[in-house]
């Protein structure tokens, strides 16, 4: 799992075509927005375990959350179930509209 920061997701945004983004905060945190195109799965929903992973294998994956400590625990149990390409984003959605960032 690799940690990337607010400009290198933007990067992977415009050059990955096989990203998924996958915004994993509560729903209440979701209505605020999210970076757009950005997929909701919910860390704290019972099913987010046994729903991350049948995800496809073969995408690259960027997960956040408002601040970063979400994603960044759930980013490792996405690699020791056979993920290769998996990214978490520092700072989480915080970061990015920080930074610039649009929510949608």
């Amino acid at each position: 799992m690799s940690s990337i920061n607010v400009q290198q997701l933007k990067e992977l945004i415009k050059n990955e075509p096989n990203l998924v983004l996958i915004d994993i905060r509560t729903k209440d945190e979701v209505v605020e927005g999210r970076i757009p195109n950005a997929e909701w799965m919910d860390m704290s929903d019972k099913d987010f375990m046994s729903n991350v992973a049948i995800l496809p294998k073969d995408k690259t994956y960027c997960l956040y959350c408002a601040s970063g400590g979400r994603s960044s625990m759930a980013a490792p149990f996405m690699e020791t179930n056979g993920f290769s390409h998996v990214y978490d984003l520092r700072g989480g959605i915080g970061a990015w509209v920080a930074e610039g960032g649009e929510v949608v």
